[in-house]
């Protein structure tokens, strides 16, 4: 074996290697003569890493093209399930790290030869990863995260049919322009999840979710709320305007046994709506009906109690004695968690705590909170908004070291 040339492997070494019979063999000396590469060379773009990775790249093609029969090959040597199961995310997991170690060519000048290699490499990467996804489906990690070069294809996949909902919702539903937004919103407005460490789980979910959406063909309010339940689409901004929708339905009910009807007629529909087992948009929070269940069912014990408003005191306390900030919800919210988890407030129940502050407090944009929407701020803060709060909490700092 001839000796390597600045820590890189010689191109006898890369060819001499080359000749193996297992898949995960080849992902990983691939991996490894790309990985060497990286670690010795100056830049990624160097004559002699050039060479070298051109070397590589001619050498994959006979080899690439039985790579798919060598992972049949080997699934059929195994009979454990979690043999299987093991085989197949080893191979997931290699593929990957190839394609994230690809991805840093694709960013260089490189000549058109190579540059074409690369392409060519990446794809067939990507047909492996696409043929243990098909027909391994049962072993494939879904919760593994997508590599960039992927995940790139399948958000441009999700937007395209996005961009198709949006022009469909905003001519057949023009009333409930609420609902409609919290779709836009969620689909249309990109994420940083959606750029880094986003997982096939979720964005399997998200282009299943549309695709069922745009099979509508008669959208209504109703139509597209039971899509969502059906897909557990426990996303905050969904959760809030279902809270908000009960609550206008509340809001022109004067007695208590109206209130408590109709909250129960919308908690027996929503807990026979079928639904997805074991699927949701975000697996770090409860269920969507067990949130908007939760919700219902407190509003029914508080009307039991006798504590509900008539119609005249809807508005609730008289907004000279509100206490007036210029938080955001989202900051409210997350402010009274400090203080529930720092056991300044011992409350022994949440919601009429929270309750309370949404009737006592204003933010910079409301003058009356949304229960609901108090309360999810308060259960899901957002990363933008714990940032934020750091950001006042050092001020706070600043500011106890003048008084």
């Amino acid at each position: 074996m001839s000796k390597r040339e600045n820590g890189v492997a010689s191109d006898a070494e890369v060819t001499g290697k080359m000749e193996l019979t297992s898949a995960t063999e080849i992902l990983h000396q691939w991996s490894n003569s790309l990985s060497n590469t990286l670690k010795y060379g100056d830049n990624p773009s160097g004559s002699q890493e050039i060479h070298i990775i051109g070397t590589l790249l001619n050498q994959h093609t006979n080899i690439a093209e039985n790579l798919q029969r060598l992972i049949l090959d080997e699934m059929i040597g195994r009979n454990a399930a979690k043999d299987k199961e093991q085989f197949i995310r080893m191979v997931q997991m290699m593929a990957t790290r190839l394609l994230d170690h690809l991805s840093v060519y694709t960013n260089t000048n490189l000549n058109k030869t190579t540059s074409d290699s690369v392409v060519s490499f990446i794809q067939v990467l990507l047909k492996t990863i696409y043929f243990v996804q098909e027909f391994f489906g049962k072993y494939f990690d879904k919760n593994e995260r997508v590599p960039a070069a992927l995940a790139t294809i399948y958000n441009k996949e999700i937007n395209s049919l996005a961009e198709k909902l949006k022009h469909v919702l905003s001519s057949s539903m023009p009333a409930d322009t609420g609902l409609s937004e919290v779709i836009n919103n969620h689909f249309m407005e990109p994420t940083e999840s959606h750029q880094h460490n986003v997982t096939y789980r979720q964005l399997f979910y998200e282009k299943e979710l549309l695709q069922e959406l745009l099979k509508e063909y008669n959208f209504t309010s109703s139509s597209i709320r039971n899509i969502l339940y059906y897909f557990n689409f426990n996303c905050s901004g969904f959760v809030i305007y279902e809270f908000d929708r009960l609550v206008n339905l509340l809001t022109p009910l004067a007695s208590k046994s109206e209130k408590i009807n109709l909250l129960r007629s919308e908690l027996k529909s929503i807990n026979q709506l079928p639904f997805r087992i074991n699927y949701c948009f975000d697996d770090n929070m409860p269920s969507l009906k067990e949130q908007v269940s939760t919700w219902i069912a407190e509003e029914i014990k508080y009307c039991e109690a006798g504590n509900f408003m008539q119609v005249a005191n809807l508005s609730g306390i008289d907004p000279e004695n509100k206490i007036n900030t210029t938080l955001s919800v989202a900051k409210l919210g997350l402010l009274i968690r400090l203080l529930v988890v720092d056991k300044i407030i011992v409350n022994r129940t949440m919601a009429p705590m929270l309750r309370t502050v949404a009737k006592t407090f204003t933010t910079l944009q409301r003058e009356e909170i949304s229960f609901g929407s108090l309360e999810t701020k308060y259960h899901a803060p957002d990363k933008a908004t714990i940032g934020m709060m750091k950001e006042m909490l050092q001020k706070w700092i600043h500011i106890l070291g003048k008084l």
